[in-house]
């Protein structure tokens, strides 16, 4: 009877596991957030038109910028949302004014890359009426050839990447998700875009709440490793918390190149690639892809 009763609760359990993974997903269009910092002004506009070109289940498209980039698109300004650059340094450096204020007037990698990161993670909840499925884009990322972003199961499909994330990374989702671990060893999840869904999001954002007993955003930042190896990745975080909450998202390989040559972007299509990366620190450095490499 003791046995019986025991395999009983095991079943019992290990279906309540089964029902807990199972997140619903709703059956509609997908809005598109791009968070756009002037320097990528010159993709923008190629960014908004791929998009919209290559995916028919589009519906808005919406640039979150300090001021307004483009006509092409919806605008929603940064002030929006619930932090802002001086509050992600003094988050990152846990207080300390002298610390925040230097980080402020760093070059690179600073505040503004993080700030860009929350903004994409908290769209989904500051955006009126947006859908439930959010395709975040980086600005200099442009869509050449059909795409599609959901399953039959409307679970979202995540493209991956060969190219190992940098460690930092890897630490600090560690530090940031309860039970964080990589789904896939052999692949990253860095790839310039991803397909968000606000009940994975909320769930994701529960959990690191409850865990570190502050708002997200508040956690995502006091996690950075700010005397040490500096850096975190949104993709990162959702990528491999969506893999291991439900099994209705799936990842895909798709056909995708860095480049430094926005020239060359008819010839990217041309030869069938799905999106190319043209970002602006390579520029000057890169040769081409399909031009003369010995002239560069």
């Amino acid at each position: 009877m003791v046995t019986r009763l025991i395999l009983l609760s095991l079943i019992v359990c290990i279906h309540s596991l089964g029902i807990a993974k199972q997140i619903h997903f709703v059956d509609e269009c997908i809005d598109v957030v791009i968070a756009c910092h002037e320097k990528d002004k010159e993709t923008l506009d190629y960014c908004i038109e791929g998009i919209r070109e290559n995916c028919n289940s589009i519906r808005r498209v919406i640039v979150i910028s300090s001021k307004r980039l483009t006509d092409k698109a919806e605008w929603l300004s940064e002030n929006a949302f619930p932090f802002n650059k001086k509050e992600i340094a003094l988050a990152m450096t846990k207080g300390n004014r002298e610390k925040a204020e230097k980080f402020l007037r760093s070059k690179g990698r600073g505040p503004g890359w993080y700030l860009q990161q929350l903004l994409k993670l908290y769209a989904p909840f500051v955006i009126p009426e947006i859908s439930s499925n959010v395709l975040v884009i980086d600005a200099d990322t442009i869509f050449m050839n059909p795409i599609e972003f959901l399953n039959e199961s409307h679970g979202g499909l995540f493209c991956v990447s060969h190219e190992q994330a940098k460690e930092c990374y890897l630490e600090h989702a560690k530090r940031l998700v309860p039970d964080y671990k990589r789904v896939h060893s052999q692949y990253y999840s860095v790839c310039h875009h991803m397909l968000f869904q606000k009940p994975i999001l909320e769930r994701l954002f529960r959990a690191v709440e409850k865990a570190h007993g502050i708002l997200f955003w508040k956690a995502f930042c006091r996690c950075v490793d700010f005397d040490g190896e500096k850096g975190a990745s949104e993709y990162e975080i959702y990528y491999n918390y969506a893999l291991r909450h439900t099994d209705l998202v799936q990842i895909r390989e798709l056909k995708w190149i860095n480049s430094a040559h926005l020239d060359e972007k008819d010839l990217f299509k041309q030869a069938g690639y799905h999106f190319v990366a043209f970002h602006t620190y390579m520029r000057g450095k890169w040769p081409k892809t399909f031009g003369p490499i010995d002239s560069y």
